[in-house]
């Protein structure tokens, strides 16, 4: 048995490796990932 989902979100999606997830979501994870990844850098930059 599956648990029903109306509306999965893209990280659910992307968890279950489903093909649901698409490239653009793929994408815009990656993206996030990246822009903390740069907050974080430029936070310890100034910090040290």
């Amino acid at each position: 048995m599956r648990d029903i989902d109306p509306s999965p979100t893209p990280w659910q999606r992307f968890l279950r490796g489903e093909s649901g997830a698409t490239f653009y979501e793929t994408v815009l994870v990656a993206s996030l990932i990246a822009v903390v990844c740069v907050i974080v850098l430029l936070a310890l930059g100034k910090n040290f």
